[in-house]
């Protein structure tokens, strides 16, 4: 009787297994499609300042002397066109190194001899951006007493981009072969800049750290002619502050300076040219139709 009931009991579980596992015995696990509108959140990135450092109190500058006789250096970056028989009939700066230097430039460079770009066996003529470093001396220089401000915590530095200087005229309405389309760009055969010495006022922005020691050790440029840099940080060696405190101890910051400052520049002459095979000059971007 116990075998018998063993196998009675063997036998039921076995039907009822078989009776779940059909589709009439689990219509309950029956899938069903719904569509559910999830809203997707939008996550907004908190602007950080890295620079934005906290203090009690901010420092404060003692002394500082303008130098003068501090070698300089920077690019100077031109976009110069070039018809079929390789005169370059007129420039347009895209980069300058040192302020006052726009007719300079465009007065050096026109009427210069090129190479002419070719498109296969043809010369034409066309759009070439050339690098030259261009150097001298400041001989001698005056700084106005310089704004120091603590950086926004908000809003991360940002450095200005050189204002964009549209060519003339009759430049305008010359052709041009897109860089594109060319098989060899022009090429200068003898460039040399020479700028006559003269004074400058400039605006001078920058980034700058001062130690717990009260020096400056570092800078970031923001909105400076970026040949300008050797003098600036012969300047800023000077600098001798009260430091920032922070939990009543000396303390590290960054400033943003902002100052005007007189500069006495030497005769500048230029090195050997580059061509820029990775940049082209649009005379025409596409801004300028939008805005017509």
């Amino acid at each position: 009787m116990r075998g018998a009931s063993i196998f009675a009991g063997t036998m039921l579980l076995a039907l009822c297994t078989a009776s779940a596992q059909s589709p009439e015995g689990r219509a309950w696990q029956q899938r069903l499609q719904l569509d559910i509108q999830l809203p997707v959140p939008a996550v907004e990135l908190e602007s950080v300042n890295p620079f934005a450092l906290p203090i009690d109190e901010p420092p404060r500058l003692l002394t500082s002397a303008a130098p003068g006789k501090i070698a300089v250096q920077g690019p100077l970056v031109v976009a110069a066109y070039v018809d079929a028989r390789g005169d370059c009939l007129g420039a347009v700066p895209l980069e300058l190194p040192f302020p006052g230097l726009t007719s300079v430039i465009v007065d050096e460079l026109s009427g210069s001899r090129f190479d002419p770009a070719m498109d296969g066996t043809t010369a034409a003529p066309s759009w070439v951006v050339i690098e030259v470093s261009l150097g001298g001396k400041v001989k001698e220089g005056e700084a106005a007493a310089p704004q120091l401000d603590l950086p926004d915590p908000a809003r991360p530095p940002d450095t200005s981009p050189p204002p964009r200087v549209s060519p003339s005229g009759n430049l305008l309405r010359l052709p041009a072969v897109p860089a594109a389309d060319l098989t060899s760009l022009a090429a200068p055969k003898r460039f040399k800049i020479k700028a006559p010495g003269q004074a400058s006022d400039v605006l001078l922005t920058a980034l700058v750290h001062i130690t717990p020691e009260g020096r400056c050790d570092r800078f970031v440029p923001l909105d400076m002619p970026l040949g300008l840099g050797p003098w600036l940080s012969a300047y800023l060696a000077t600098w001798r502050l009260e430091p920032a405190i922070r939990d009543e101890e000396p303390a590290e910051v960054w400033l943003v300076y902002s100052g005007r400052v007189r500069l006495q520049l030497s005769s500048l002459q230029s090195g050997e040219p580059r061509i820029l095979t990775d940049r082209v000059y649009d005379p025409h971007p596409p801004d300028s139709h939008d805005s017509e």
